[in-house]
């Protein structure tokens, strides 16, 4: 179920064993970051909505950064050892040793939720080649609630606790190249870069602690005619060393043209019949796609 990542097929044996990664791990140490903000995010369907990762700083240079010098403090008190740091670039599990380190337990929603940290946190983590006490593992505390599965607009969870990535707003708005497929599009709403929805409706996120690491560098929501008119240039300049570059300068504006035939906004018809002429195939499909729907929408709503 893992769409176009292709990554997530491979290397499945150190998926199973860290020490495929690192042959003389002999306990892994996990830490949480919280990127979790308290404010409301609301924005208007004129507006394409950003989740909350992806208006920060990318977070993988600060996570390596104050993991090695944990690995540091650990061999000076240790009187030495290795230990290999790893975030979500290698192809360790960083949910799997989360949860048997006790963090968090793994939700309906295949997020890891921490009672103190709700759902809105980064893992990073460090195999050493020293014994270590182990922690216990966090009981499921999710009971009976199933808000998390009831609120995916595209349907992306089969069952609980498994996550369909051919289905999912965040896969496409991130990852996914190409057109997006139409069925999919009406549920996408105003996301433009990743989706939070999952995260939103979990009552653990009530009691999330903002963290002190991570703060916005971008606002949660930009205007769509803003979008529209971004050159590649200013989107390289703008977005530069943010997720938001994980999308790059196509995804994001197909994006935001997916957006506005959401809207119901008969101002953006100036805009998409520019884009609909595009020698982009994406996204001039995607830009008439948006004005058969804002078409078909004013008649009905006379």
């Amino acid at each position: 179920m893992q769409a176009g990542m292709g990554y997530m097929a491979r290397n499945q044996e150190t998926r199973q064993d860290i020490t495929h990664w690192h042959p003389e791990a002999k306990s892994v140490l996990i830490c949480g970051f919280s990127y979790a903000d308290n404010s409301k995010k609301e924005a208007g369907p004129d507006r394409g909505r950003l989740s909350r990762y992806s208006v920060l700083a990318d977070y993988h240079d600060e996570l390596k950064k104050r993991m090695l010098g944990l690995l540091e403090w650990f061999q000076a008190a240790s009187g030495g050892g290795t230990g290999r740091v790893f975030i979500d670039t290698s192809p360790v599990l960083e949910r799997l040793y989360a949860r048997y380190a006790g963090i968090g337990w793994v939700g309906k929603s295949t997020m890891l939720i921490a009672p103190k940290l709700g759902s809105y946190f980064f893992l990073a983590g460090l195999s050493l080649d020293r014994e270590l006490a182990c922690d216990e593992p966090t009981p499921d505390h999710c009971g009976s609630c199933d808000r998390c599965l009831k609120a995916c607009p595209t349907e992306a969870f089969p069952r609980e606790r498994v996550l369909d990535a051919n289905r999912c707003i965040a896969y496409f708005t991130i990852e996914h190249r190409g057109p997006i497929p139409d069925g999919f599009r009406p549920g996408m709403g105003n996301w433009i870069m990743g989706c939070d929805i999952c995260q939103e409706v979990c009552p653990w996120n009530r009691f999330a602690v903002p963290g002190s690491v991570f703060k916005p560098v971008l606002d949660s929501s930009i205007a769509l005619e803003e979008l529209a008119e971004l050159s590649p240039a200013e989107f390289k300049q703008r977005f530069r060393h943010t997720p938001v570059e994980r999308a790059k300068y196509q995804g994001l504006l197909r994006n935001a043209l997916l957006a506005m035939g959401n809207s119901g906004d008969q101002r953006f018809i100036p805009s998409l019949q520019k884009w609909a002429s595009d020698p982009d195939p994406v996204l001039s499909e995607q830009a008439a796609w948006s004005l058969r729907t804002l078409v078909d929408f004013f008649p009905r709503h006379a």
